[in-house]
């Protein structure tokens, strides 16, 4: 996401299609080719902490240093959750987290729509610093609660988009 100052999460009002960096950059709530808005990510203030316990800005990570550094910081450092791990496999990059402190976002008396496309504020912020990190677009393509609820994994997808 090079050329953006802060992480953004577009939510599209039609097919899904993406707007450009271009139109990211021109920090415009409404957008209308594509027809969307755009909003700051529920995980900003755990990307701040995560980059402040990493001791520099995600952009100046490599993927694997970011994909290593991310589950002790979560786990120990932050205890938002019990624990963590972060894989990346078949061009898919997705955290496991046992017992994380947001899991009740997930379950169904919560009823939120929202948390399987914007993830919940640990979720958001790792999608930050993997854009950031790779500078590239990512998208939650999908997410998993164990029967339990105790477990949430999260599967990111990255996004080409016209620059």
């Amino acid at each position: 996401m090079k050329g953006l100052k802060e992480p953004v999460v577009f939510i599209s009002a039609d097919t899904g299609s993406m707007p450009s960096l271009e139109e990211l950059a021109k920090s415009k709530f409404l957008l209308e080719n594509p027809n969307g808005i755009c909003i700051a990510p529920p995980g900003l203030g755990p990307l701040a902490q995560f980059e402040k316990e990493l001791g520099k800005d995600a952009t100046k990570l490599q993927l694997t240093e970011l994909c290593e550094g991310l589950p002790p910081i979560i786990a120990e450092s932050l205890q938002l959750a019990r624990e963590t791990e972060m894989k990346i496999e078949n061009n898919q990059i997705y955290p496991k987290m046992l017992d994380p402190t947001y899991k009740n976002l997930y379950g169904a008396e919560a009823g939120l729509k929202s948390v399987h496309f914007l993830g919940c504020p640990i979720a958001s912020a790792v999608a930050c610093a993997l854009a950031k990190a790779t500078g590239k677009i990512f998208l939650i393509q999908k997410d998993n609660v164990s029967p339990n609820g105790q477990t949430v994994e999260v599967w990111y997808r990255v996004i080409e988009v016209a620059t």
